[in-house]
């Protein structure tokens, strides 16, 4: 059984949607509901449900904020986005949280339920392979107990140079918009999987780790004066230079231009 939470600042909406999934998805249980984003957060970490369905527009922390903290501190979590509003861009920024399952409001039943039963197929297949995994390390582990010869998944030993080739993916890529999935899909494993490997590895998450490196990459492009801070935005991967300066500006402590202005004067 699943653990699904939904989140949207209607009742009727919370109740329909409940109604909705109780009735055509045997697999679910709703294990909570919110009527705003701050609610959700507090729901998502006492419940650590597997599913969340987000509204976008609610008031206070809205569905986008929600779900980076959400998926900051739990990335197996899968997200259903909900919005009554067709725009690009509220899809691109929920893209880049690594929701891919995106709806308009009012979501048919059909369309509703068919993306449920997409991420629960999803979550099915990284259940399977964490099984494998923790089945090939217990055969592991006998074999050093037990003296034999056993031939394991080579799978087992290629994960190090797994993360390597992810590293690489994401140098080579961090100019443009990049999600676990990306990652997960270029090395042929599972979100999951590549989360939990990448943060044991390098003692850093998937996102903070792409962060950190742009803003390595922007501090670099600063040494030229002749580079606005315009183009130093969009050369690091961000389409926005109001919340790429915010990013900066969180990150170092200072604002684009007024590190740039210490960098000047030899700060």
């Amino acid at each position: 059984m699943y653990k699904l939470l939904i989140v949207d600042d209607e009742v009727l909406e919370r109740q329909a949607l409940s109604l909705i999934i109780l009735t055509k998805v045997k697999e679910v249980e709703v294990v909570g509901e919110a009527e705003n984003g701050r609610k959700a957060i507090q729901l998502a970490n006492q419940f650590t449900p597997d599913i969340v369905i987000m509204d976008i527009k609610m008031p206070g922390i809205d569905g986008i904020e929600a779900v980076k903290t959400i998926k900051h501190h739990h990335p197996h979590i899968k997200v259903i986005m909900l919005t009554a509003f067709d725009k690009f861009e509220y899809a691109r920024q929920v893209m880049q949280q690594g929701v891919k399952e995106y709806l308009l409001k009012p979501a048919r039943k059909d369309e509703l339920v068919a993306a449920v039963r997409r991420v629960i197929s999803e979550l099915e297949t990284e259940r399977r392979e964490k099984e494998e995994q923790q089945n090939l390390r217990e055969k592991l582990q006998w074999a050093l107990v037990s003296g034999e010869k056993l031939e394991l998944d080579q799978n087992l030993y290629s994960d190090d140079k797994k993360m390597k080739k992810v590293k690489s993916f994401i140098e080579e890529n961090f100019a443009r918009s990049i999600s676990l999935e990306d990652a997960a899909e270029h090395i042929g494993i599972s979100p999951y999987y590549l989360s939990k490997l990448f943060k044991e590895q390098f003692s850093i998450n998937f996102i903070d780790y792409i962060t950190q490196l742009r803003m390595e990459k922007a501090k670099d492009l600063m040494k030229n004066p002749d580079t606005s801070l315009k183009e130093i935005c969009y050369n690091v991967g961000y389409k926005d230079p109001n919340y790429f300066s915010r990013v900066f500006k969180k990150t170092t402590g200072f604002s684009p231009s007024k590190y740039r202005r210490r960098i000047q004067i030899g700060l």
